[in-house]
């Protein structure tokens, strides 16, 4: 009787040890559990001010920040015709300095005005360059291609000497006009600025700058809208020694 309450005792002690060992397992376990780090979040975007650019502007500060343009809805309330040119955004759907999910869309409103759909062409010969530029501007027409004369006499040097259209000519509302310049004699190699990503209509003036015009514009299906009217490829490349007026073409991503 005795061997027998013995052997119980040895059983049960057996169980005990074998039920905290477990227990001590399994408290380790649920502390390691506890202890990993906590899964960190997605990063978000945070939405750019987009009023006063155009769409093509836009979607390129879109996909910097991660994101992609979504409606264009256009308005022609009178409240914004002596505070911005038309073609401009005027609102967006969501906070500057708010953050999303990367690839959120952002809404846009652009101001287009009734009944101004063309104007007369205003005569800018005789003018600076940036004169000419702004007065495009206020007549509500952009720079297009920008060919540079070289010649000798300075005190003819960044003045307009033509442009196309002429003066007067009835033309559709923010189409381009082309502008020859006069420039400083030319000597030695300018390099090719980039201009992989920036907006196709940046392009003229960043040439111009640089004493070069842009040349022929070929169009690629754009892998996603936030990139359309964008540059994807420029020939020459970035840092080529060109002549000064030399062309620069363009490759343009497209719907």
């Amino acid at each position: 009787m005795m061997k027998m309450r013995n052997n119980l005792v040895a059983i049960l002690t057996a169980l005990l040890s074998v039920v905290m060992v477990l227990s001590l397992f399994s408290g380790c376990a649920r502390k390691r559990r506890q202890r990993r780090p906590p899964p960190l979040p997605h990063p978000a975007a945070v939405v750019p001010e987009l009023q006063g650019m155009t769409p093509e502007e836009a979607a390129v500060a879109l996909a910097r920040h991660m994101l992609r343009l979504g409606r264009t809805v256009t308005t022609d309330e009178a409240r914004w015709a002596d505070r911005v040119r038309p073609g401009v955004i005027v609102a967006q759907s969501e906070t500057p300095g708010a953050r999303l999910p990367r690839r959120s869309a952002v809404e846009i409103t652009v101001y287009r005005p009734a009944g101004r759909e063309y104007g007369d062409v205003p005569d800018v010969q005789g003018m600076t360059y940036a004169e000419a530029v702004a007065a495009l501007d206020t007549a509500g027409f952009l720079v297009g291609d920008v060919t540079w004369r070289h010649i000798d006499q300075q005190q003819l040097h960044g003045l307009v000497y033509v442009q196309t259209p002429g003066p007067g000519v009835r033309a559709k509302r923010w189409s381009k006009v082309d502008l020859g310049v006069y420039g400083p004699a030319a000597e030695g190699f300018v390099r090719v600025p980039s201009l992989t990503g920036l907006a196709a209509d940046d392009v003229p003036l960043v040439l111009a700058k640089h004493g070069l015009a842009q040349g022929e514009v070929t169009y690629e299906p754009a892998p996603c809208a936030s990139l359309v009217g964008t540059v994807r490829a420029q020939s020459p490349g970035v840092g080529v020694k060109v002549k000064p007026g030399a062309t620069v073409d363009i490759t343009v991503y497209s719907r």
